[in-house]
């Protein structure tokens, strides 16, 4: 009677064999594992006929599009990137049986199978690829699985990163593609994803079996998980373009592993950006050109830095970093994750970050303080002029666009505040608005923001003794002030943007917001800034019809003016302009420039969830006193966000921040009422 093989000499031919028949798929039903030998270092690449070799590449190619699986030759190059993965895997496998010859013998033999299995999905799909007219040889073969998991220190980092991220990844892969193909008509195609499918749940729970039983004790599968995956084998890359909670449930991964995984939202493997919310910038910055003591924002403010930490995530890619004081509750995760928010990495201890690979610092603004903390992420921060972001610094701008690019229906440039640094040319600015018979004059500070900072002197009289102490003020605090005529506001809107390093700029479009009566941020709607609004409002906005992108390009002209002089200011990024449009005795007019801010802004937040709603949305920042929901018990149960057949959100509250034990919450209300006709209800044009 023959004696049966060793599974390390099988090992060794599917691994350096070049025959895709003969060695790849030599037979695994039967072996000996009584000399394991000893341990094998892993070859630059594995044995591969000249046809069928390995090439470089950065990463995965990106998949079809469902609309061209109609298409035999479509079908069948998805087909080759499956069997490259395939092909992959189980060179991996038996080089793991080669590195790790003292494993556990069951462990070994268990994974023996896995190998068997995965020589049959190889083989189902090159012929079924060859009958879609695709060949192996055809097309070039990605390294990427075999660059990445060629080298795990230990038999546990191994089945974590392939068990525990590819393998289970592909319970989604298959059940997605099974669905499209068979939607393609292609019912051969999806009978061969769907038996994939049901012996992946095995393989998963290979991986469970053994992580569990080698984790440390003190350690769950979830903690274990994350301390053996790494760039580029992240925790995002155990998630496919679905998720399949059944199947893990099946294949014996814990409750708390599933929910955790669904919305850990860290990166595939590119840089993450790293975000975090700045909402004192200005505070910073102007803190800064008096004082080089470290700046500590007011209570009010850092209160809602904290409340507010989170509200970066809906600006941020799938798979950044975003900084919050503390760990996000998983149930506002799952809220979250239930909206359809991109699902990104949520870090509160900076520590973990260490030894990453990060792409760029992303703070809602720049300052000195938010500089500082890029520098101890070890990221670069932009060497910026340090007046970008004043008040002053654009009036120049505005005067030239109203005097050489104006439209009939802008504001005058007469609207244009003045620059004061002193008590007598603020006091003479003021007179000479009172000789054009301005009634209420506006003074600003510098470096204001969200209505804060400013004063308004009423009725066309000289300002008061009282009056005159807080103008000292503000040029005390802010080393320069605006004063400009308090104009009759009928309707706020902001121009968005993002600016080149040469000075180009992207218009990302045009939203309709509220502030209240103080200034502060009321709302923004999702919509288009003309929609839901009385009907004459809408047509004064599109010129009865006539003029339907007449924003858009107002939009433009803005930024041809301010995109070259924030390049030169040393900004490139985001940039929110406010805008508003105020009544006249001839009627509304549109004062395009009103304020520059060249960091993220809300309206760029109501902007990035436009295309997530399908029905009349607003954005608000709400509080204890106006939402019960705002400073609830940490239990307090958060709606399940209902989503129409496309993925659009169409009930609410959408919780963008965590509302629960905060003084103010960021949310999305769907049919609400409008906060911008709440705040200033704005008249008839």
């Amino acid at each position: 009677m023959p004696s049966r093989p060793q599974l390390r000499d099988l090992a060794l031919q599917i691994l350096e064999g070049g025959s895709l028949w003969q060695d790849k798929c030599v037979s695994l039903a039967a072996f000996a594992d009584d000399a394991p030998g000893v341990a094998y270092a892993a070859p630059a690449v594995p044995g591969r006929a000249p046809s069928i070799s390995l090439r470089r590449s950065g990463s995965m190619p990106a998949p079809p599009t469902p609309g061209r699986l109609g298409e035999a030759h479509v079908r069948g190059r998805l087909l080759h990137a499956m069997a490259n993965h395939e092909l992959q895997a189980l060179e991996l496998m038996a080089l793991a049986l080669l590195r790790f010859p003292h494993a556990d013998t069951r462990f070994r033999r268990g994974l023996a199978h896995v190998m068997a299995d995965e020589q049959r999905h190889l083989t189902l799909y090159v012929h079924r690829m060859e009958a879609l007219g695709v060949h192996l040889d055809a097309l070039p073969l990605s390294d990427f699985f075999w660059r990445a998991l060629r080298a795990p220190p230990d038999p546990l980092t191994f089945i974590v990163q392939m068990g525990l991220v590819l393998e289970q990844a592909n319970l989604d892969f298959a059940a997605h593609w099974s669905a499209r193909m068979r939607a393609a008509g292609d019912t051969e195609t999806a009978a061969i994803l769907d038996q994939v499918y049901a012996e992946e749940i095995g393989h998963v729970r290979h991986g469970v079996r053994w992580a569990t039983r080698w984790k440390d004790d003190q350690d769950t599968l979830w903690q274990t998980f994350l301390t053996h995956t790494a760039e580029p084998m992240t925790p995002a890359r155990a998630v496919g373009p679905c998720f399949d909670e059944t199947a893990r449930r099946r294949a014996g991964l814990p409750p708390d592993f599933i929910d955790r995984l669904r919305t850990a939202g860290v990166s595939r493997g590119r840089p993450a950006d790293v975000w975090w919310f700045h909402p004192a910038v200005e505070a910073a910055q102007a803190h800064a050109r008096t004082s080089a003591a470290r700046f500590q924002p007011r209570k009010t403010v850092a209160r809602l830095a904290h409340d507010l930490a989170a509200l970066p995530a809906v600006l941020a890619t799938a798979g950044d970093i975003v900084l919050v004081p503390t760990p996000p509750r998983p149930d506002w995760l799952a809220h979250r994750y239930q909206a359809g928010l991109p699902m990104v990495q949520f870090v509160h201890d900076c520590g973990e970050l260490v030894g990453r690979t990060l792409g760029g610092a992303q703070p809602w603004g720049w300052s000195p303080t938010a500089a500082r903390r890029a520098r101890d992420l070890l990221l670069p921060a932009p060497s910026r002029d340090p007046a970008l972001g004043s008040k002053t610094w654009p009036l120049e701008l505005t005067r030239a666009l109203l005097t050489e690019a104006a439209e009939p229906w802008w504001s005058p440039v007469g609207v244009v505040p003045a620059a004061c640094t002193s008590m007598p040319e603020l006091l003479a600015a003021v007179r000479a608005l009172r000789a054009r018979d301005v009634a209420d004059v506006v003074v600003k500070g510098a470096w204001s923001a969200s209505g804060q900072q400013r004063w308004v002197l009423r009725c066309g009289a000289a300002p008061t003794p009282d009056e005159h102490a807080r103008l000292e003020g503000l040029l005390r605090r802010h080393g320069e002030v605006t004063v400009g005529p308090w104009l009759d506001r009928a309707m706020d809107l902001s121009f968005h943007a993002d600016v080149a390093t040469d000075g180009s700029c992207r218009v990302r479009g045009v939203v309709r917001f509220a502030t209240h009566p103080d200034g502060r941020f009321a709302g923004a709607s999702l919509a288009a800034p003309h929609r839901h609004l009385d009907r004459r409002w809408t047509r004064w906005l599109l010129d009865d019809g006539r003029d339907p992108d007449r924003l858009h390009r107002t939009a433009t002209a803005v930024f041809a003016v301010l995109g070259p002089a924030l390049a030169a200011a040393g900004h490139h990024g985001p940039v929110g302009v406010d805008a508003l449009v105020h009544h006249t005795p001839d009627g509304p007019r549109l004062w395009p420039l009103v304020e520059v801010n060249p960091r993220w802004t809300m309206g760029r937040v109501a902007l990035a969830l436009r295309s997530s709603v399908a029905r009349p949305a607003w954005l608000r920042l709400v509080d204890r006193r106006t939402h019960p929901t705002v400073g609830a018990p940490a239990g307090h149960p958060l709606p399940v966000p209902p989503r129409d057949p496309r993925g659009r959100l169409c009930g609410g509250p959408v919780w963008l921040t965590d509302p629960r034990e905060a003084q103010v919450a960021a949310v999305v209300e769907l049919d609400g009422p409008d906060p911008t006709a709440e705040a200033q209800g704005p008249g008839a044009p």
